[in-house]
């Protein structure tokens, strides 16, 4: 993950997306972060802001922020960009020059963020390259919490998502934790027993893939500290966050597109984004 786009929007929120990736970057030899800001002339229009000041000002703010970055991180570097349109449109284009994109958590930020998708799932759902949403209460203590978490999904949408995550406890020097988190609607339950007599089937199936999952990771990374588990809970939203509240780092695949994932696993990382805790990284399928 050479190169990092980082929106930055002079929010606390964009603060501290740009804080995570200053981090990782400086931990990475050769990495640079190009911060992004994305301005809407039309809209300044419309709340009577001239465009001409409203760039002027953001022109200034970056050139502060990446002379602070140059002075505080100097083996990182820094590059500024301003383009004007549609925030998610404007970011998924510039994502095609970078290998990382990182946002900061709208959540709750708004009715229309919640209901209209946050920011971040609606980038990483067009982006072919892995989405970082860093909570909007992440700071640089927070990096001392340790091991990578991720989420697999019940086909091979998981795939590349597993393979980030190797990546990165490696390169972090972290440990990984495979989760299958899995959960029968309660409308379903009494028919799936009454039919097949109760759902350790599904259980057991869904440890069997983790634990395939392991031990391929474990033959390739000898060295890397490595589990899985298969846990049932109330919802795979509810399982994952339990699960990586004390995690350096969450991975999810992007949805799987199956009928039967559609209805149990669908919305699983639009529910995370909207309830972050922990920076997650969304990785599209290869």
């Amino acid at each position: 993950m050479a190169s990092i786009l980082v929106g930055v929007d002079g929010s606390e929120r964009g603060r501290r997306a740009l804080d995570w990736a200053v981090a990782r970057a400086a931990e990475r030899t050769g990495a640079s972060l190009m911060l992004l800001a994305v301005v809407n002339s039309a809209e300044a229009k419309k709340l009577g802001a001239e465009a001409e000041m409203v760039h002027t000002t953001v022109e200034a703010a970056l050139r502060e922020k990446k002379e602070t970055l140059a002075a505080e991180h100097s083996g990182v570097a820094v590059e500024t960009k301003i383009v004007d349109g549609p925030t998610v449109e404007s970011i998924v284009e510039e994502a095609v020059n970078h290998d990382m994109v990182v946002l900061g958590s709208h959540h709750g930020a708004s009715i229309t963020e919640t209901f209209g998708g946050a920011t971040g799932l609606r980038v990483s759902v067009q982006v072919k390259i892995p989405t970082v949403v860093v909570p909007c209460d992440w700071d640089v203590t927070c990096a001392g919490k340790s091991g990578i978490v991720v989420g697999v999904g019940p086909d091979n949408v998981s795939d590349a998502a597993v393979a980030f995550g190797v990546g990165e406890a490696i390169d972090s020097a972290q440990s990984l934790d495979l989760v299958s988190a899995w959960g029968i609607p309660a409308w379903m339950s009494r028919p799936a027993e009454s039919m097949g007599g109760g759902l350790e089937e599904v259980g057991r199936q869904r440890q069997a893939e983790v634990d395939e999952f392991v031990a391929r990771i474990k033959t390739a990374n000898p060295a890397l500290e490595v589990t899985g588990r298969s846990i049932e809970g109330p919802s795979p939203t509810r399982v994952l966050l339990d699960a990586s509240k004390d995690a350096q780092l969450l991975v999810l695949g992007t949805h799987s597109r199956a009928a039967l994932g559609r209805a149990l696993f669908g919305s699983v990382t639009h529910s995370m984004l909207l309830n972050l805790a922990t920076p997650t990284v969304v990785v599209p399928k290869a």
